[in-house]
């Protein structure tokens, strides 16, 4: 089955090619062979059992009244941590919340209906997106339906949190999927998955509705198989939300994301980051190599940057976040359900460890020992000190007067900060060695690194996809 594009499934449809109640057949069909067969990839937590009446609504007003946006009648997934108000879960992958309905949408998944996106199924993720234990819970493990697995390479270990959402993409389940991030759930999978990420800038996308780790990180974002679908997608995702007031700029931050990658790139200026305590072997040299060649074709100013990389422990403050962050959540959406607080759910996993806490749960306890009130002085002082050294990113991007920095190490400055990066593949990935490379940018700038991003990829369309059929 070929990897379509949002483009191409778009002209599909307008043309008459297909049917949205096709493009749903075929996707569940793909999943139903790949997903639980055999190797188990087990990256799709549930179906929507409406996708089919969905489709058939959708297909019926495209005919009549014509489409409602370039993703009508295009099925997605999304990470299931995000409430849905129809007949799907949302258990951020654990026994916890397994029989949790939500009674509304995310503010995120009523612009994707209003655009005509069908939420085919939800995608599974790292139990409570990767912060749960301090243990070696391996990434993708969520107590509610196991493992999530490469689809490269069972030694490959999948990353996390938005496990699944990567995977699904990879594996052509699907053309473009929702994840979230705190530090680097995006861009990590991505990147071990071989495909393209945006992690916004903190502020384009709301978080209402999303169970929450920290409202100083935490965003949505698409992961997709081409720098376009990322750009596509972002049209119809982005935009203000009166509940998250992160989003406040965005009501005078307009950004044109249908036409993001066709920005002029000749005579940007762009960083190549070269950490000068971090070691790199002959491929990230050559991977660099070539971007700094293949970019300069398109006329942009290379420019060298050497920075010294310093630690930043950001579990160290996202543990008090994370207490005020959920308990806010579940009073506001759990009220009815049979846990309503963060010690509510260290109490239930108790209960059954055998089953609920086969890695731990020594964040949630860290965190459930916080006052809940983020006064800490020792919050406080980390958090200025984590967000000081995050922020060389953006000094240096001034510094140098700098369209975007471009690394093929993943760090923790942008996440921090809220700087936005597109994570794009950068080898076939033929052995167990994934590459991505990263383009980072000023605060919503995000229109300009994605078309950065494109030519990139134009020039050296690396991605290779994976041999469903080979592996068991």
């Amino acid at each position: 089955m070929k990897d379509y594009s949002l483009r191409e499934l778009e002209q599909g449809l307008n043309k008459g090619k297909w049917t949205s109640v096709d493009l749903v057949d075929m996707y569940l069909e793909r999943i139903y062979k790949y997903d639980q067969a055999n190797y188990k990839i087990n990256s799709i937590a549930e179906i929507n059992p409406e996708a089919y009446q969905i489709a058939k609504n959708l297909d019926l007003e495209r005919k009549l009244q014509g489409p409602r946006s370039k993703i009508h009648g295009i099925p997605i997934v999304i990470k299931d941590n995000i409430i849905t108000n129809d007949y799907m879960h949302t258990s951020a992958s654990s026994i916890v919340f397994e029989d949790f309905y939500a009674d509304e949408d995310a503010f995120i998944i009523k612009k994707l209906r209003e655009a005509g996106a069908i939420i085919l199924g939800k995608a599974n993720l790292s139990e409570f997106a990767y912060f749960m234990s301090f243990e070696d819970m391996p990434s993708g493990y969520g107590s509610r339906f196991g493992q999530v697995k490469s689809p490269y390479s069972k030694n490959i270990d999948p990353l996390g949190s938005s496990t699944g959402s990567a995977v699904a993409v990879a594996c052509n389940f699907i053309p473009v999927s929702i994840g979230t991030e705190t530090n680097g759930s995006l861009t990590a999978p991505s990147l071990n998955n071989s495909v393209n990420a945006l992690k916004p800038s903190l502020g384009l996308v709301s978080r209402t509705g999303i169970i929450p780790i920290s409202i100083n990180q935490d965003t949505a974002g698409p992961l997709a198989r081409t720098v376009e679908d990322l750009a596509i997608f972002m049209e119809y995702f982005y935009g203000y939300d009166e509940e998250d007031i992160s989003t406040y700029k965005t009501k005078t931050n307009k950004i044109d994301f249908l036409n993001a990658t066709k920005i002029d790139i000749k005579n940007k200026r762009i960083g190549f980051i070269n950490f000068t305590n971090l070691n790199y072997n002959d491929e990230e040299k050559l991977i660099e190599e070539e971007a700094k060649a293949r970019l300069k074709e398109a006329g942009v100013k290379i420019v060298d940057i050497d920075l010294k990389i310093e630690a930043m422990p950001n579990h160290e403050t996202l543990i008090f976040d994370f207490k005020v962050a959920l308990n806010k959540f579940m009073s506001k959406y759990m009220n009815n359900y049979k846990v309503n607080s963060l010690k509510d759910i260290i109490k239930f996993n108790k209960e059954d460890p055998d089953k609920r806490l086969k890695y731990g749960q020594s964040i949630f306890e860290a965190a459930e020992e916080t006052t809940g009130s983020l006064r800490e002085k020792e919050y406080n002082e980390i958090f200025k000190e984590n967000l000081a050294k995050a922020n060389l990113f953006n000094q240096v991007l001034l510094e140098n007067n700098l369209d975007c920095l471009v690394s093929v190490k993943r760090t923790s400055h942008a996440p921090i900060a809220g700087n936005p990066v597109v994570s794009v593949v950068a080898k076939a990935l033929v052995d167990e060695s994934p590459k991505n490379l990263f383009f980072i940018g000023k605060h919503f700038s995000d229109d300009i690194i994605l078309s950065i991003a494109n030519q990139y990829e134009l020039r050296t369309n690396h991605r290779l996809a994976p041999d469903l059929d080979r592996l068991g």
